[in-house]
């Protein structure tokens, strides 16, 4: 039996071996939203062979509120550019939910959109720097968020890019 379990386990991971791969988590960034701090991925980082700079950003983050928590997912492109080892672009398309739940008891949801620039340096293929934009909610079951507001945002980010 346990010789049958171990031979389904390993048959698990080498199937799931190549989807895992397939989008690979290349670095991490972190920005502080009205006193929180959310942290999200970056993945599929490529300086192409025009030196032009992609990533993907994503965010899968929950946060703890004196009310009750808050899920957060959403999703982002970065574009840009490397001149040397200097790396500037635009953080474009973002879009987003936040699920706040009040005492577990009233969950609604703030959907949120978003923009800004981005810049950092490389290190071979291991770069870090900074970003700032505005995080818009455009829609709010919670009148305690205010919509079509723009909201500052700042933050750091740091990712290993592929060099195709």
């Amino acid at each position: 039996m346990k010789r049958i379990l171990c031979c389904i386990t390993l048959l698990i991971v080498l199937i799931a071996l190549p989807t895992i791969q397939a989008q690979p988590v290349t670095g991490s960034f972190s920005f502080t939203l009205r006193g929180y701090t959310v942290h999200g991925r970056i993945i599929n980082a490529i300086i192409h062979n025009d030196t032009t700079v992609t990533a993907t950003m994503l965010v899968n983050d929950y946060l703890q509120a004196p009310l009750g928590g808050v899920a957060i997912t959403g999703s982002g492109e970065w574009h840009g550019t490397l001149n040397g080892t200097t790396l500037v672009g635009q953080v474009e398309n973002v879009a987003g939910i936040a699920h706040p739940c009040i005492f577990f008891i009233f969950c609604g949801h703030a959907d949120y959109i978003g923009e800004g620039t981005w810049t950092g340096t490389l290190s071979g293929t291991q770069g870090s720097g900074t970003f700032t934009g505005e995080i818009t909610f455009t829609d709010s079951s919670f009148s305690q968020i205010p919509v079509n507001k723009p909201n500052t945002v700042s933050g750091t980010w740091d990712s290993t890019f592929q060099i195709s």
